[in-house]
């Protein structure tokens, strides 16, 4: 079998440039998309940690409500008031988490073309 022709060392020297930018953008897709996924998790953390308190909210109010005089026009009043603040805070945490979610899958969208770039 004859031997095959080594390639000159510029074409080495191209492939060696070109795998090395490769590495470079697949390195720096890998940073962002762990930056991505830590953040997105950190908000989601942080939701859940708001949740729970107005969880607690609500059912510290529930236990205790003879202390809030829901039996009279006035204590009514309020306890409505209180709750309509409580679904309010719910709505804007999910408005939050909806928001993150979405400018976080943009970022995804663009990584993923990185990647589809660098393995082609």
């Amino acid at each position: 079998m004859p031997e095959q022709p080594e390639p000159p060392l510029e074409a080495v020297q191209a492939r060696l440039s070109a795998l090395a930018s490769q590495h470079g953008i697949a390195s720096e897709a890998d940073r962002v998309l762990n930056e991505v996924l830590t953040s997105a998790h950190n908000a989601a953390r942080e939701s859940v940690r708001r949740l729970d308190s107005i969880a607690e909210q609500i059912d510290h109010a529930t236990v205790n409500q003879a202390d809030l005089a829901l039996d009279t026009p006035m204590g009514a009043r309020e306890f409505r008031k209180f709750l309509m603040d409580k679904q309010r805070e719910i709505a804007s945490v999910v408005a939050e988490a909806r928001e993150l979610g979405q400018a976080k899958a943009a970022v995804l969208q663009n990584l993923r073309a990185q990647y589809a770039a660098d393995s082609g």
